[in-house]
């Protein structure tokens, strides 16, 4: 009996799909990828950009442009996609998009006229993580390390 416990909660632990931690992250806006960076300033040329990301499936996220604050909710797969229902005037812009308890604001400068070319050439970056709490992926993996001394346990007697 406790060997078929152990196999059942191994089998549910590598089989699970889903986001294990709660958070989301911006993948793209206005079709460019932020490639995994958290900037404090992102320029687009469109007047109305698409953000796209990940978040837990169906999770509600917060987008606030300005003054102008919508929610979505990201689709049964985790992805989420916001677009401003009107052209944004040229210009900067304060961006603050959150679910679930994380923030992540910006400010985001639209047109091609409004590009300070210089300042996106030399901006530092910094790659960071998915916002988000940590809590549930490492009580996972302390779950997975209890399992294996269940295993070994077992194998002993």
């Amino acid at each position: 009996m406790k060997k078929v416990v152990v196999l059942v909660c191994m089998f549910a632990m590598v089989f699970t799909k889903g986001v294990l931690a709660s958070g989301f992250h911006i993948s793209s806006i206005g079709g460019v990828s932020t490639g995994g960076q958290q900037l404090s300033h992102w320029w687009n040329t469109s007047l109305q950009p698409t953000m796209e990301g990940e978040a837990t499936p169906g999770a509600e996220i917060t987008v606030t442009i300005d003054d102008v604050t919508r929610v979505i909710n990201a689709g049964s797969d985790g992805i989420w996609a916001f677009r401003p229902d009107t052209a944004l005037v040229a210009g900067d812009h304060n961006v603050t998009v959150s679910s679930n308890g994380s923030t992540v604001s910006f400010t985001l400068t639209l047109g091609s006229e409004a590009v300070d070319w210089d300042s996106v050439g030399s901006g530092a970056t910094e790659t960071l993580p998915t916002v988000g709490i940590f809590l549930p992926t490492l009580a996972l993996i302390g779950t997975g390390g209890g399992l294996v001394a269940i295993a070994k346990k077992l194998k002993e007697n």
